[in-house]
């Protein structure tokens, strides 16, 4: 291989003086080219490798026509050459061995052994397969430059040393292979490994995701780390109990079935659409409270509302009954009572955001005060048709809850109030990436009123107490 001198100065058209360099020039410009410090070697860097051993080059010279350092030449053919062992059997797989002359092992360099003869002379087992003390003895020749066999070697014929040569391509797939072993597996102590299996464990087993442990407890790696330590086998917690795992079905596309039939409106919600709503100041919009029913089996009488407080992401369930649209003024008249006046109603729950269901007809129920005639509380809008996804937040939110009491799963029947105040006490004190790390409870401030968590027995759960879990309310969920 011909390296051209990268530091000869011209003289004159095609002449050059080596040893001097170019005026202004960078000395580690010269030297490196345009490798960026720290840079990993190529497959192009060791095929000029390969050409340099292959023609007896130095590895100075070499090192300086790749613009690396003669160390990085010399480590990289030691670590990535190419090491093939003799296939020896019986007792000559012991003449491969470094310890040979010195080895006195007796029937314990295989694992339940109890021979009584020296391990090295046994036919039937080859010793430096277990052997502890096993060192594969090679050429003294292969421990220095170019660190592989020599071509003109006068001993290579009838040589038993195992022969070393570096290939470019074998040196690169074992590069790559180094490359990704060195970042699989957990980079903490056994200790530290074992105290975060422990607290991930426990709390995973409560029903918290990896996220929210992370804004919890802060155990000094991020939550992809975690679902990478869960895939190891690092930590023991199944992935059939991660809510951020679960596995969903495809969706199906639905057909277009267009009709010409105009729609049938059973509720005049005119000026209170969602065209309507949008139209709002902005701040009207981001303080609306939406509202939705979570419901059980087909038959139950009985369906728990929720009201989401969209900034905090704080939600309020309330059992109620199923399907009527007299129960949602009912919780309204209860909520604006604790409040005493509809002013008070009206600064926390003002504008109402809800999808068409029948138990939300009532417009004008919800918007009218129980507590002054003729006042109004708030102003109710509604979704589009089929779009409830208007409201995604609190649809959104509902992931917590339903991890609780699980679709298809649940008697809303069998619930009763204190149960639901349990199950959205714990909803609102876990922590949420979405807040980055707080909880419902650390957002909503002042914004929910004492009396409103009073009159429903809401109360803020210890973040290890927290329970998503249908364990919460066995009673209730089928197993």
């Amino acid at each position: 291989m011909r390296l051209a001198c990268q530091h000869a100065a011209p003289l004159a058209d095609g002449v050059y003086m080596c040893g001097a360099l170019p005026p202004a020039t960078d000395w580690s410009v010269i030297l490196m080219g345009n490798r960026t410090k720290g840079s990993h070697l190529t497959i192009d860097d060791r095929r000029a490798i390969e050409e340099g051993i292959s023609e007896s080059t130095s590895a100075r010279r070499i090192a300086k026509g790749i613009g690396v350092s003669a160390s990085t030449v010399t480590r990289e053919v030691s670590a990535n050459r190419t090491v093939k062992v003799p296939d020896r059997k019986g007792d000559k797989a012991s003449a491969g061995c470094l310890n040979r002359g010195t080895c006195e092992r007796r029937g314990t360099a295989c694992e339940g052994c109890g021979s009584t003869m020296r391990c090295k002379d046994c036919q039937t087992r080859r010793c430096t397969d277990s052997c502890p003390d096993f060192e594969l003895r090679v050429c003294p020749e292969t421990k220095r430059w170019p660190y592989v066999c020599r071509p003109k070697c006068p001993k290579r014929r009838g040589c038993t040393m195992p022969k070393c040569s570096y290939r470019a391509e074998e040196a690169q797939a074992s590069y790559e292979e180094r490359l990704a072993s060195s970042r699989a597996g957990a980079d903490l102590t056994p200790e530290e490994l074992a105290a975060l299996n422990e607290t991930v464990t426990k709390l995973a087993g409560q029903g918290h995701s990896f996220e929210a442990i992370v804004a919890e407890k802060d155990p000094g790696v991020c939550a992809r780390t975690l679902y990478r330590y869960q895939e190891q086998g690092l930590i023991n917690v199944p992935a059939a109990s991660m809510p951020e795992k679960a596995r969903r079905k495809p969706r199906v596309k639905k057909r277009d079935r267009k009709s010409d039939k105009p729609a049938k409106t059973r509720v005049d919600r005119t000026g209170r659409t969602y065209d309507d709503f949008r139209a709002l100041p902005l701040e009207d919009i981001v303080r609306a409270v939406q509202c939705d029913s979570v419901c059980g089996f087909a038959g139950n009488r009985h369906d728990i509302l929720s009201m989401m407080h969209v900034p905090s992401k704080f939600q309020l369930y309330v059992l109620k009954e199923h399907g009527l649209s007299g129960e949602v003024p009912r919780v309204l008249d209860a909520i604006e009572a604790a409040l005493g006046s509809p002013e008070a109603f009206g600064a926390v729950f003002g504008i109402l955001l809800c999808d068409r269901g029948t138990e939300f007809d009532d417009w004008e129920a919800m918007e009218s005060s129980s507590l002054v005639e003729g006042a109004k509380r708030c102003t109710v809008y509604y979704c589009d048709t089929m779009n409830s996804n208007q409201k995604s937040e609190c649809e959104r939110n509902h992931r917590q809850l339903r991890r609780i009491l699980p679709k298809g799963r649940t008697d809303m029947d069998m619930l009763t109030a204190d149960d639901v105040a349990l199950c959205c006490s714990h909803v609102n004190s876990y922590h949420l990436e979405d807040l980055g790390g707080s909880t419902p409870f650390d957002r909503v401030g002042d914004a929910m009123p004492e009396c409103v968590l009073d009159l429903f027995g809401v109360t803020r759960i210890d973040a290890d107490d927290v329970v998503l879990l249908p364990s919460l309310v066995p009673h209730a969920v089928e197993q």
